[in-house]
């Protein structure tokens, strides 16, 4: 009977304690190497320089526009039956080019 007794308060405990990263998930920052919007997996190559593919889901939030290679791009992702699955993407703006300003003439005298 006590064993019983620990066993159930064993599994509650457990049952009780979500693991971090079902709770909060994963964050991961870099650039969108590949994609394949038919299978909804695209690579990121991250400051590191390693590469993670990851699913995205009709449930995925996508901000800042289209998602296309060579984007800078932040995601939070949770893993789920051995993948690495995107809850979030929000995609950097283009760097601003800068257009060079004409040269100001200098008074005469």
């Amino acid at each position: 009977m006590a064993a019983a007794c620990l066993l159930a308060a064993h599994l509650a405990l457990g049952a009780a304690a979500p693991s971090k990263a079902r709770v909060h998930g994963f964050a991961l920052s870099g650039t969108v190497v590949s994609l394949d919007a038919r299978k909804k997996t695209l690579v990121v190559r991250g400051a590191s320089g390693k590469e993670t593919t990851l699913a995205w889901t009709s449930a995925t939030s996508i901000f800042g526009g289209k998602l296309v290679a060579g984007q800078t791009v932040t995601l939070r992702y949770l893993d789920r039956d051995g993948k690495h699955i995107a809850t979030s993407i929000r995609i950097s703006p283009a760097p601003a080019t800068r257009t060079p300003s004409p040269p100001t003439p200098s008074p005469t005298r």
